[in-house]
């Protein structure tokens, strides 16, 4: 256990947090190049695979009928050491065929933090779910990520899923590769809906270093909607 000065510092430096995901902007993978070289194209293609092409690399093809699950998926990407890959906005456990898209076939550079990232995001009507995570680290440069905690506060979407699903909205913790389902409620099709803990003075703590992530699954269709959105609030610290 750290001194009790540095859960105060800690504690003086939370930061509140607000991360919100529309129609098929959830990350589902990010991606940052290792290599020597350059990146050439990431191309999703529906139903078969992910094709990573780089000039030092070559072609690396990962195809869902192998790589069955986003974690294993993850893994496999991991363990050629082109690129650290990592999941975001969704969980291990989710399948991947039928539920990635890039945007378009040249590698496409996302700078946050200061960083570079490949993103391979969520099809949400092939998935048939949303997704979005709290983290302290969204990229793969907080080694120091282990001594911090997130929080949420709140939930609020408007999602058109078809229909409610009994335990549809979850809250789970993500520690290394173990899921932890920490929460689960009735969600609701087609209506903006808000779920707070204790009036709003409540709220969900992981543990030193885990991460939650929301998930909302749709009962048996989610359709592409404009309107759509996910917004999980909380607090980093």
């Amino acid at each position: 256990m750290g001194s009790l000065d540095a859960v105060l510092t800690r504690q003086a430096l939370a930061e509140g947090e607000s991360r919100q995901v529309v129609d098929d902007t959830p990350i589902a993978i990010r991606l940052q190049y290792k290599g020597s070289g350059s990146v050439t194209s990431l191309e999703v293609v529906t139903a078969t695979d992910v094709e990573l092409i780089t000039s030092d690399g070559g072609t690396d093809t990962y195809d869902f009928a192998t790589y069955t699950t986003l974690g294993a998926l993850v893994d496999a990407i991991n363990a050629d050491g082109i690129f650290n890959a990592k999941i975001l906005d969704s969980i291990r456990s989710k399948a991947s065929d039928d539920t990635l898209l890039a945007r378009g076939a040249a590698a496409t550079v996302v700078v946050e933090d200061g960083e570079s990232y490949l993103d391979i995001y969520l099809d949400v009507d092939g998935a048939d779910y949303y997704g979005c995570r709290l983290t302290y680290d969204r990229g793969f440069k907080k080694p120091h990520k282990t001594t911090h905690r997130v929080h949420i506060e709140e939930i609020k979407y408007d999602l058109q899923l078809q229909a409610g699903v009994a335990g549809g909205v979850k809250i789970y913790e993500i520690d290394g590769t173990t899921e932890t389902e920490r929460f689960a409620e009735l969600s609701v099709h087609d209506a903006a809906t808000t779920i707070n803990f204790a009036s709003g003075e409540g709220k969900i703590t992981a543990k030193e270093g885990n991460d939650l992530v929301v998930i909302i699954n749709a009962n048996t269709a989610l359709t592409d909607d404009a309107g759509n959105f996910l917004r999980a609030t909380g607090i980093i610290e």
